[in-house]
């Protein structure tokens, strides 16, 4: 799929439709695979207010999962490619301004796919040097228990994302980071 500055425009104004009227969802005719795949990309822009616009689509979509068959089938078919969007942007591709939003979506995808996300997060950090070389596989392992423990907690994850952000950035204890 290929847009110009137009077509995004038109999915960043879709996303934030959809955010302010999540029962857009129920139209037949709307392909939640393409806004889906859309969203997934726009998270990788290096526009604040598109990652932010995504983000929120996505932590409105997701509680959706269960309650919409189409969304419940995009979700199973393409969330292991959100949680990895997200897992690059924590690995260091966005602005740390942005890690509680990218903590939103890890939150949401706990809360209402936890047994996808169980899968799919150890699938995911497995790969040597994903989503930064900074990391060891113990940090890794802990990174994703801790999130799977934290279902209620949304503060909690947020600080887990940051912490990761850092571990992932090599700016972990020190003084840069001292007020984050």
């Amino acid at each position: 799929m290929v847009l110009g500055a137009g077509g995004w425009a038109y999915q960043l104004h879709l996303l934030q439709a959809l955010k302010r009227k999540p029962d857009l969802f129920l139209c037949e005719r709307l392909d939640v695979k393409a806004v889906f795949q859309c969203a997934v990309l726009a998270l990788k822009f290096p526009e604040a207010p598109t990652v932010k616009a995504s983000c929120g689509f996505f932590t409105e979509l997701l509680p959706r999962c269960g309650e919409v068959e189409s969304v419940g089938k995009v979700v199973q078919e393409d969330g292991r490619m959100l949680l990895i969007a997200v897992l690059e942007a924590i690995g260091g591709q966005a602005s740390r301004s942005l890690m509680d939003c990218f903590a939103d979506i890890l939150f949401a995808l706990n809360k209402h796919c936890f047994s996808l996300l169980s899968m799919w997060i150890k699938e995911a950090l497995q790969p040597p040097g994903f989503p930064s070389a900074r990391l060891s596989p113990e940090q890794k392992d802990t990174f994703s228990q801790q999130i799977l423990r934290e279902r209620v907690n949304k503060r909690r994850v947020k600080e887990m994302v940051k912490e990761f952000t850092l571990l992932c950035r090599g700016l972990h204890g020190t003084d840069y980071t001292a007020d984050y």
